[in-house]
């Protein structure tokens, strides 16, 4: 299927390139469970570069792939189809003018099987998302950009539990379109920005004793003010004036109930950055976030005035890198201040300080770049809640490699 499918891609590079010279195409990581295309063109007026990935993870029996997957002799089988395409273009119509086009496709297929619990499940995601910016350069001290970014994924899932058969079918769309301008005197960099953002989130979900539909609609509109200093070039100070409104709509209609909920409420504070190079291998950066947040208005009146849920008006993190020859150490720390749990204002999410650290690795095999981490995330273990009603990650350790072909 995968020889296939990469198969017609090749080919139609082939009749495109007849009418333009690419000046590579080039096949990586060509195995039985991987592939990855490039091909790239550049000139004076434009570039872009085109991937086609193939992966396959999960699978077992490397031998007989999928042949044994429904083989209660397993336990604990997944396995996942994953291909994507890629385009990123860039058009430069003169020296002031340019535009940056990119799109990505994405569809996999995952199956898995816990033979312990009965449970089969079969996920079939679809993703497209495309972003355009145009850019113009006014002058030598003033650029504006218009953006516009557009995510589209469809999740439809089948699972079966002890011959219980449930289904999810979920949409969320994502469309953002936003104008900035950015000044750059001799003394301070000054930074505007204008954004919508619209998010529609659809649920249909059924199983043999009943079904229910969720729709969430979201529009937010914002508006930043950004100042930014250099200072002795150790000091890189900035901070930030927003203000944001948003607008949700819910609706959850069931057999037996249906619930309608509107909500208009308003955001608005201070980012403070400040990043300092003590030399030329230790760096602390820093973000406080301080805001104010509320519901204008809603369908329930008893909601008018409350604080928004999930949302902490204080903020603060903190980043320590320091860098040794070959290895990179570095320490996080966040703090979040106490939040409502729900829309009532009736409880209350403790406040939380956690802690993480890591360290990175690089050296080189055989001329290939190698990178190893190490991370311990949440190293006092502290119990705390994101939100409402999720947990937040226990102590946990992690270790990778990464290598360059």
């Amino acid at each position: 299927m995968y020889v296939i499918k990469l198969f017609i891609f090749l080919q139609f590079l082939y009749v495109y390139s007849y009418g333009i010279q690419f000046d590579y195409i080039k096949l990586e990581n060509m195995d039985k469970n991987n592939a990855l295309l490039k091909v790239e063109k550049k000139n004076k007026l434009y570039e872009y570069v085109i991937e086609y990935k193939l992966e396959k993870n999960g699978y077992l029996n490397d031998n007989k792939l999928n042949t044994n997957f429904y083989d209660t002799s397993f336990y604990d089988l997944n396995n996942e189809d994953k291909q994507s395409v890629t385009f990123a273009n860039s058009l430069y119509i003169n020296d002031n003018i340019w535009l940056d086009l990119n799109f990505n496709y994405e569809d996999s297929l995952k199956k898995s099987i816990d033979n312990s619990i009965g449970l089969f499940s079969e996920n079939k995601i679809y993703k497209q998302q495309s972003l355009a910016k145009l850019y113009f350069k006014h002058n030598s001290i003033m650029t504006s950009k218009l953006s516009f970014e557009s995510i589209n994924s469809n999740l439809n899932s089948n699972i079966n539990i002890d011959t219980n058969g449930y289904r999810n079918l979920i949409l969320k769309d994502k469309n953002k379109v936003s104008f900035d301008t950015n000044l750059g005197f001799d003394s301070i960099d000054v930074y505007t920005k204008i954004y919508q953002i619209n998010d529609n989130y659809n649920k249909f979900y059924k199983d043999i004793d009943s079904d229910y539909i969720k729709n969430k609609n979201n529009i937010s509109r914002g508006i930043e003010l950004t100042f930014e200093k250099d200072f002795f070039e150790s000091y890189l100070i900035s901070s930030t004036l927003f203000r944001e409104n948003n607008y949700y709509d819910y609706i959850y209609r069931k057999s037996d109930s249906n619930k309608k909920e509107k909500i208009d409420s308003e955001s608005q504070g201070i980012k403070i950055s400040i990043i300092k190079s003590f030399y030329d291998n230790l760096k602390l950066a820093m973000l406080a976030i301080i805001s104010h947040n509320k519901i204008k208005n809603s369908n329930r009146k008893d909601l008018i005035g409350n604080k928004l849920k999930d949302k902490a008006e204080k903020q603060l993190n903190m980043n320590l890198e320091y860098k040794i020859k070959k290895i990179k150490l570095f320490s996080r720390l966040t703090h979040m201040s106490s939040r409502y749990a729900n829309e009532n204002n009736s409880k209350k999410l403790d406040v939380y300080t956690v802690a993480s650290i890591g360290s990175s690795y690089y050296t080189k095999v055989k001329d290939k770049d190698i990178k190893f981490n190490f991370d311990i995330k949440n190293i006092f273990n502290k119990k705390y809640f994101i939100d409402s009603d999720t947990h937040g990650e226990s102590r946990s350790y992690f270790f990778n490699m990464i290598m360059k072909f």
